[in-house]
């Protein structure tokens, strides 16, 4: 009898985590910070594109694309902040989103969070790579090739400039 409490107990285990990674697989990546691949881009919060540079404003750069990466300029209400880096398979689409400063259980530190429709944990961090981030922006303070060089220093720069709360457009 007491081998049949154990054959019904992990039946129910079993079928506990196949119901749970069929869930998974129908969601994406976002609980772990990661772009929603089933999230088109249409359905950004709210995707402004007019040329206002007030907040904080990352520009990408056509030329500076590579394949794993797109690179372009941060600004804070016009003020130069530094470079900025997303992956290329899972960059944030355009578009202007709410910003705000908040601690990241990834990181351990205080960064910007960035409220992006169907994705979680979205934030600017410190990153040196592509390989780093998961539908974040990372920014620093020169572009090598393919990274983000001195990404702690302006990292720094920008949370030193931004307030608790702000919007996010990114073009």
């Amino acid at each position: 009898m007491e081998i049949n409490v154990w054959t019904q107990l992990f039946a129910q285990v079993a079928n506990s985590l196949s119901s749970l990674f069929a869930s998974l697989k129908n969601q994406s990546a976002a609980s772990s910070g990661g772009a929603s691949p089933v999230v088109p881009a249409s359905a950004a919060a709210s995707t402004s594109t007019s040329s206002d540079t007030s907040g904080l404003v990352v520009t990408r750069n056509p030329s500076r694309e590579t394949t794993d990466a797109h690179f372009g300029e941060m600004k804070y209400d016009g003020e130069f902040i530094g470079y900025t880096m997303e992956r290329t398979a899972v960059c944030i689409p355009v578009g202007t989103y709410r910003g705000y400063k908040r601690d990241s259980a990834h990181f351990g530190m205080r960064v910007v969070g960035i409220d992006v429709p169907g994705r979680t944990n979205i934030e600017c961090h410190p990153a040196n790579t592509p390989s780093q981030l998961m539908g974040c922006i990372a920014v620093g303070s020169t572009i090598d090739n393919d990274a983000l060089d001195n990404s702690i220093a302006a990292f720094d720069r920008m949370m030193a400039v931004v307030p608790e709360s702000f919007t996010v457009t990114v073009r």
